[in-house]
């Protein structure tokens, strides 16, 4: 006895490999496509909205103290945006009193968006609770 099995299935969107094909003609089309960035971060970044306190003894600051918004942060870095910028390369004390955390970072970029500058910071330590 021999029994035969037919499944019809309709996926509701199209499938992936579909989509992605399409997706990379339409690129291939477009004359200043740019490539997907690959992501590099071994952490993944949340968003946070708190106010952080900087201080920066680094002869090049303009400013030694600022306060910041928190954009992103995980446990290797925070994205911050700032009315000031800061030196790529920079060393800074950062707190922030309302995640009860300080430490030091090291500022990796400073791009200016609209009127803020936003400003990558990366932890070479784990940042310590404060009070």
């Amino acid at each position: 006895m021999t029994v035969r099995l037919v499944l019809k299935w309709k996926p509701e969107a199209p499938a992936p490999v579909v989509a992605a094909a399409k997706a990379a003609s339409a690129t291939a089309e477009a004359p200043m496509a740019q490539p997907q960035a690959r992501i590099q971060r071994s952490h993944a970044r949340l968003p946070v909205n708190y106010r952080f306190s900087i201080y920066a003894n680094h002869s090049a600051a303009k400013q030694r103290s600022m306060v910041a918004r928190g954009i992103n942060m995980s446990k290797a870095g925070a994205l911050v945006e700032a009315s000031q910028p800061i030196s790529v390369g920079t060393v800074v004390y950062l707190k922030a009193p309302e995640l009860g955390l300080m430490g030091e970072a090291t500022v990796r970029h400073c791009t200016v968006k609209g009127s803020k500058y936003r400003i990558g910071l990366h932890f070479p330590d784990p940042l310590a609770r404060c009070l």
